[in-house]
């Protein structure tokens, strides 16, 4: 009786299978380990297979139809089946675009863990590809987004080692590094970096007139971020012989700074508007904690004069707190009013119950002091050539 060809491969592989399944350790199901085969006494390592119930023809019609719900909006469709295709053919074709796709996917969901880990599996697994550039955008925005600053200056890193980005593409890569090396403490690396994409934007004639570029609101905020930090290192403890001098500085690094976020926030985007909105006020709000450090001078030597003194600090310096609680206020409202929900608005919102607090504190303060507002303003003159 003659065999069919049908039946013969049915043979070849049952037959394949009962060898194998003698000489295989089980490793669970779907598993795709490699297989431990006995080879003239030696160990010998199979590669793992992984077999798809699909064709080629099937996986590329089921891409498709994730593609189209991705496109509709119905993201949640759209990530599971990307997930899917990559599981079922994870050396395919339509793995590459199907990580990418799934990043896409649930960073519009808002789980931007999630995304970054489809974007970090494309570039381990497929360096070169045509999406590397892509993808390796999206991720630095992701690790931004969820301040894991070590990792963003390392995709920094490997964007500006191509040679194929265009102006503005260079400039956000720049800023990238610059943010994430200035919130590492390397600030003077920082600002090298802000230098650069600056020169870049110059050259280009980028963000002169009407709203800038959002690739620059990172570089205008890691400027702010450089600025903010030289400014807050300039404090009154112990007092310095020349402190007006002094504290003037010290305000203008935060003037400086503040038009730094203020260029941030000039690019209408939510979440660089709400990140540059609690700096501004955070940068008040500091600034009132540190000059209030300041101790009596050695002429309080009674109860009275140190009375008079802190009463004086308090009315002068009451201000620092209401521009800050301004500014932390404006920026939950933000929040409120365009759905950002990053943790940026959660501490404006703390921040400002902080500030409310401290404003709370230093009327009550001043009620209790033994003082007219108007002996206050006479001791405040006093100040104009000290603390």
């Amino acid at each position: 009786m003659a065999v069919s060809s049908r039946f013969f491969a049915a043979l070849v592989v049952l037959l394949a299978s009962g060898c194998a399944s003698a000489q295989t350790t089980s490793t669970g199901k779907g598993a795709a380990r490699p297989a431990l085969v006995e080879a003239e006494g030696r160990v010998v390592e199979v590669p793992p297979m992984v077999v798809s119930p699909y064709t080629e023809a099937e996986l590329a019609a089921e891409f498709e139809r994730a593609r189209a719900a991705l496109l509709a909006g119905a993201n949640r469709e759209a990530a599971g089946t990307f997930d899917k295709l990559v599981r079922l053919a994870p050396e395919g074709e339509t793995a590459p675009p199907s990580l990418y796709n799934a990043g896409v996917a649930y960073e519009a969901l808002g789980e931007r863990e999630e995304a970054a880990a489809r974007h970090r599996a494309l570039v381990r697994r497929f360096p070169g590809h045509a999406l590397e550039k892509s993808t390796l955008f999206r991720l630095a925005r992701l690790l931004a987004y969820t301040e894991r600053w070590g990792e963003l200056v390392e995709v920094a890193d490997k964007l500006l080692t191509r040679g194929d980005l265009a102006v503005l593409q260079a400039i956000e890569a720049r800023g990238a590094r610059a943010l994430g090396l200035v919130e590492q403490g390397q600030v003077d690396a920082a600002a090298r970096e802000v230098t650069a994409a600056q020169d870049l934007a110059e050259g280009s004639r980028l963000g002169e007139a009407g709203k800038p570029p959002l690739e620059l609101a990172q570089v205008s905020f890691a400027l702010g971020e450089v600025r903010r930090v030289r400014s807050e290192a300039v404090t009154f403890v112990p007092v310095p012989a020349n402190f007006a001098e002094v504290l003037e500085k010290r305000c203008q690094g935060l003037l400086d700074a503040q038009s730094a976020y203020t260029d941030a926030m000039r690019s209408l985007d939510a979440h660089w508007s709400a990140m540059a909105g609690f700096r501004v006020g955070a940068l008040y709000q500091q600034l009132h904690r540190d000059v209030m450090k300041v101790p009596p001078p050695a002429g309080a030597d009674t109860l009275r004069k140190k009375q008079l003194w802190e009463g004086a600090m308090r009315l002068r310096y009451r201000v620092l707190l209401e521009k800050g609680l301004r500014m932390m206020d404006g920026t939950v409202r933000l929040g409120d009013r365009t759905g950002e929900a990053s943790a940026w608005v959660g501490r404006a919102r703390e921040a400002k119950r902080a500030l409310e607090l401290a404003l709370e504190d230093e009327k009550a303060a001043l009620a209790r002091l033994p003082f007219t507002e108007d002996e206050l303003r006479e001791a405040l003159d006093s100040l104009k050539k000290g603390p």
